[in-house]
């Protein structure tokens, strides 16, 4: 009698995942999946296959999935796995593609060949996720752990205001318990309907990492959804992995993906300008979250009562040390940058609210500019100012009616301060684009910014905090600025403070900035995690993005501004 047809195709590519590429010698990679596929699966009731594909591996590997495929297997007889063996070709996509047309499942689900299955009888529950989910569910990525068990992706954001990163990522294992629907999860545990693959027309072999991004957003333009799902663990030991001699893991192969991408959808795959995306991507399936890409067209008013001086920063100021501190903190840094910074033209100060700082700065002598979108708190601060007197120039104030225009000349200004602006702004990509338009070569951009926390985002957070690397990651790719600040510097117990000086426009190449953030990926990886950057280690993977990421902040160099 033969075996019935399988729901679910299990897809293992493999080059060199044996114990002989770890970093310690230790660490088995290819048999820890294997033994944990038997240890999940072997009382599975759900009909499944595993195929594995392995693209000339030289490590001992292939002796491993050799040894499982000629001795292992389940207990109704079948062959454990079967195996497929080429000459390298070095391209993921092309042997997923291989895997994933020769899978005869309902189900594709492609594993890594460096993780570790958690779950038992995960195959069954996979089904019943598809089959309980709604019709246009296409992919689903369970929960990823770190060596150390804690969430390193519970799903990614890749449309959205912080750029490229993973939901969830540092909270405990048991953080989470509810399936929510995502922009994209990773490949190296990804599962989707065989229909999904067919219709999209498999992943793009002109990738050479990242082809499930790619292939993400081509299934999300064919309507289907995302999900990361809780019922389901693994572990990712990518942590653990020594270097890997590949074209795809070089810095050039890495920088070729990222252009790739860039040159197929128009927007960075890492710091995407959400105004650019929303604009050529209108009314399609992309602009599935309506957190980001509902209309809004009114800017933000206080509520009532808000534009009095008693209900204000004017009166707080003076009674809550908690608030004065912030203040100080924000006028120190930019005093300090006016001194190292020679003479000093003008200040822009976006989000000037109700005007203080704007008061203060003008006290000591700085020219100012304050901008807002909210034209009550624009007239409170010009009122305020009229009643006050200053040694130079009084604090000017306008009203910002588009957002995606400064009412500034180009290289009109040296100084631009972003003081609680980035975290709340819906295209910060953009923002930053702009502050480089206003700002002349030479000139200074400060930010300070509340530091997120571990945390799964929520459909009505108002803010969008980041965490150090990420935030200087996104201004370091649009090219224009050079950082003044490093990650040593960072102080992770108060509001994340970066500083950047704006390039001259023959070295605004962002390309260039880029290839530049990615050129130290296999030291990094050789060398570690520096300690003032947590859980970067963690990201060492081989995707671009994670890398690239990383190695962004650990190129900055030293500051030369007191903080």
């Amino acid at each position: 009698m033969s075996s019935p047809l399988p729901r679910v195709s299990i897809l293992i590519p493999n080059f060199n995942n044996g114990r002989a590429s770890s970093r310690s010698g230790e660490r088995d990679f290819i048999r820890d999946l294997l033994e944990s596929l038997d240890e999940t699966l072997r009382d599975d009731p759900t009909p499944f296959e595993v195929l594995t594909f392995d693209d000339g591996s030289t490590d001992d590997s292939l002796d491993t999935l050799r040894d499982w495929a000629a001795k292992r297997t389940w207990p109704d007889g079948r062959p454990f796995l079967t195996l497929t063996e080429a000459p390298h070709c070095g391209v993921l996509a092309i042997t997923a593609n291989k895997l994933s047309r020769a899978a005869r499942g309902e189900y594709l689900a492609r594993l890594d060949g460096d993780i570790i299955c958690l779950t038992p009888n995960w195959v069954s529950r996979l089904c019943a996720i598809f089959d309980g989910g709604p019709p246009n569910l296409g992919t689903i990525g369970p929960k990823q752990l770190n060596v150390l068990g804690q969430i390193h992706e519970f799903g990614d954001w890749l449309l959205h205001p912080n750029g490229y990163h993973h939901n969830a990522h540092g909270l405990p294992r048991d953080a989470v318990n509810c399936a929510m629907e995502v922009d994209d999860t990773m490949g190296c545990f990804y599962c989707c309907r065989k229909r999904v693959f067919d219709e999209v027309g498999g992943y793009d072999e002109t990738f050479l990492r990242g082809q499930t991004v790619d292939f993400g957003v081509r299934a999300r333009l064919a309507g289907w959804r995302c999900w990361a799902v809780p019922d389901i663990e693994y572990i990712h030991a990518h942590s653990e992995r020594g270097d890997r001699q590949t074209a795809a893991d070089s810095s050039g192969g890495l920088q070729k993906s990222i252009d790739r991408f860039e040159q197929k959808w128009g927007f960075s795959r890492l710091a995407p300008d959400l105004d650019y995306v929303r604009d050529r991507f209108a009314g399609t399936p992309l602009l599935w979250n309506p957190k980001w890409f509902a209309t809004h067209t009114d800017p933000v008013v206080p509520q009532p009562g808000m534009t009095s001086p008693d209900h204000t920063d004017w009166n707080r100021y003076r009674s809550d040390a908690a608030l004065r501190a912030d203040i100080d903190l924000r006028l120190k840094v930019t005093t300090d940058v006016l001194k190292q910074a020679g003479p000093h033209r003008l200040a822009v100060h976006i989000g000037s609210d109700c005007g203080l700082i704007g008061h203060l700065l003008a006290t000591r002598s700085v020219p100012y500019l304050g901008l807002d979108e909210r034209a009550p708190m624009v007239a409170l601060a010009r009122a305020m100012a009229q009643k006050e007197t200053y040694p130079k120039q009084r604090p000017r104030f306008e009203h910002v009616t588009d957002r995606r225009r400064l009412p500034v000349e180009d290289e009109q200004t040296d100084l631009v301060l972003l003081f609680d602006v980035v975290e709340r702004h819906p295209n910060p990509v953009g923002l930053f684009n702009e502050v480089a338009r206003v700002l002349e070569p030479g000139g200074i951009v400060v930010v300070v910014s509340k530091r997120a926390k571990p945390g799964i985002e929520g459909p009505h957070d108002n803010e969008h905090r980041y965490d150090f690397y990420q935030l200087a990651t996104q201004m370091l790719l649009t090219g224009a600025f050079k950082a003044i600040i490093s990650a040593k510097q960072d102080d992770p117990t108060r509001d994340i403070l970066i500083a950047m000086q704006r390039l001259p426009r023959d070295q605004w190449m962002r390309k260039a900035i880029e290839r530049e953030a990615l050129s130290s990926i296999t030291a990094s990886q050789r060398e570690g995690a520096p300690a003032s950057l947590p859980n970067t280690r963690e990201s060492m993977s081989n995707d671009p993005v994670e890398a690239s990421s990383a190695n962004a902040v650990r190129r900055m160099s030293n500051c030369s501004v007191a903080t």
